[in-house]
This record gives C-alpha cells, structure tokens and sequence, in this order.
C-alpha cells in the first residue's frame, strides 16, 4: 500500500501528464484548454502571494520528482483560514505547495476540494463555450451505470472518442490504443478530460502501474 506522500506525488503528477499527453496530440505545446490566457508568474511572486497568507518560512525550489519549481512553507502550524488562502494562491499561480507533515495532510484535503470545484467550473466553461455542456451525461457513483455513462460521454465527444475511456469500477483512463492510434484529436481529448471533471466522473492516468494495485 502507497503512503500518503506517494499518493500526493501521484496527484501532482497527474496535471503534468495530461499536458504531456496533450503536447503529443497537438505536436507542439500543451494548449490551454480553456482557450483564455494564462498569467504565469516567476516563483518569487508565488512565494509572496503565499507568504501573505500568514505563512512566514517560504521560499521556492525545484522539485526532482516533479521536474518543476515548487513552493516549501516550513511553519508547522497554520489555520485553516491561512490553509484555503494558500490553496487558493497555488490554484492561481499554477505553484504546487508543499508542507511539512503535520499540516500537509490537512492542506492536501482543503486543496483538493478547491481544485475539484474549480476544475469543475472551468471544464463547464469549456464544454458551454462549445454548446456541449446541456448533453453532458449525468454521472452519480450510486446509481449510474459507469459503462453506460462513459458510452454516452463518448459520444458527446464525437467519432474519434469512441472506445477512448477505460472503465476501472469507478474510475476511468483512457485506453493506450487511443493516445497511440492517432485517432483521438486534441479537441476530442479535452473534451474527454472536461466532461469527466464537469460530470464528477473520477479520471485519471494509470501510467506503468497495473490496475488492482492498492492506492
């Protein structure tokens, strides 16, 4: 079984596989799957946005694992105020935060309901902006039937997103055939990743890991 901090890499991981992903389908740089501009700051303003939260040892540093700048607080103590403050600058800055152990878990749950809430905001955006979103499948874990609801996001999505998503009982990934085939498009991939946020309908990248292993 994975520890926590394993599963928090996983996490992080996961946004710059999906630009990876991206990347290839496009031939060039990840696009914006919004469409709007992205302010990107250097990692000294996300220090000090972070910083201004209340937080008093923070500084940046490259992340091995993650191959990116980073944002370290070293204060062990914070409220939970300080705690959405902060999750709400690294949401803004596209900065990951790291805290010690004895916050990181308790931030780690704040951010990733933040996270949740604006993927979903963002990907309704996208799909509105496309007249897809009054077709976006309905999606409850207690009662949809996940083949039928991911058949049905398919098909929203267009020809090219047939057969793309795995079903894993209760989650979804998309086949390996589908990114290697060349048959799922950039515009069709996003729509993929958007109608699961905006659904509620987990999603994720497996990678190398045979599913079945323990999270």
């Amino acid at each position: 079984m994975r520890t926590f901090e394993e599963n928090v890499t996983r996490f992080f991981m996961l946004g710059s596989a999906i630009n990876l992903i991206a990347a290839a389908l496009a031939g060039s740089a990840p696009a914006n799957p919004l469409d709007l501009p992205l302010e990107l700051v250097k990692p000294e303003v996300a220090v000090a946005q972070v910083a201004a939260c209340g937080m008093k040892d923070v500084r940046s540093k490259f992340e091995d694992t993650l191959q990116e700048d980073v944002i370290q607080v070293a204060d062990t103590s914070a409220s939970e105020e300080q705690l959405i403050c902060v999750a709400r600058a690294s949401l803004a800055s596209r900065y990951y935060v790291l805290f010690p152990l004895p916050l990181e878990r308790g931030y780690q749950a704040l951010y990733q309901r933040l996270s949740n809430e604006k993927d979903k905001t963002d990907a309704e955006a996208w799909l509105e902006k496309r007249g897809l979103l009054s077709r976006l499948p309905i999606y409850a874990p207690d009662n949809s039937d996940e083949t039928a609801f991911v058949r049905d996001l398919e098909a929203m999505c267009g020809p090219n997103a047939t057969g793309a998503i795995k079903t894993m009982h209760g989650m979804g990934t998309f086949e390996s055939k589908a990114i290697s085939s060349g048959n799922l498009n950039e515009e069709t991939f996003w729509c993929l990743i958007n109608g699961a946020a905006a659904s509620g309908y987990p999603f994720g990248f497996i990678g190398n890991e045979q599913y079945g292993d323990n999270p």
